[in-house]
């Protein structure tokens, strides 16, 4: 999962997009990408070049960069963050509608993959046996899993 940008961060990328943002308008246009990218060195981009990578980073497809859509171009990840509790949610929903049940190994290991993550024997063998002993998962522990699992993962990329 992605890691959340400081306020001190959101303003750096803030005070960029306005200066990009020449006629302040709140949307930065194909015109004024154009400008910007002109000005970078190397060669320069013909405006239908510009207009695609316009339409490669405009989520909301009104042909121009919104704030929003320029950190998502700058970070590489969705900004604002998708709600993390509602991806579990959704995810798990597939395999056990109510949130109230529980799911099977061989479920977690499935609902893992469609998140995009991996996971080892070991761990969903410490996960399901230290929940409940009937090699079950709740929703609850699985919540708690993922969440733990990024704030690792972030401290061990950090090193990287």
């Amino acid at each position: 999962m992605a890691r959340e940008l400081s306020a001190e961060e959101i303003q750096v990328f803030k005070e960029l997009f306005d200066s990009y943002d020449t006629d302040k308008g709140g949307n930065i246009s194909v015109e004024e990408f154009a400008k910007v990218l002109s000005q970078s060195p190397g060669k320069i981009p013909t405006e239908e070049e510009v207009k695609i990578i316009i339409q490669e980073v405009d989520i909301d497809g009104d042909g121009t960069i919104s704030f929003n859509e320029f950190i998502t171009m700058m970070t590489g990840q969705l900004y604002p963050p998708a709600d993390e509790d509602a991806e579990y949610a959704n995810a798990w929903k597939q395999f056990e509608p109510s949130l109230k049940g529980s799911i099977t190994q061989s479920q977690f290991r499935q609902l893992m993959a469609g998140l995009g993550e991996s996971v080892s024997d070991a761990e969903v063998d410490q996960l399901v046996n230290n929940v409940d002993g009937e090699g079950k998962l709740s929703y609850k522990e699985f919540v708690h899993f993922m969440k733990n699992r990024d704030v690792e993962n972030d401290i061990v990329n950090g090193y990287q």
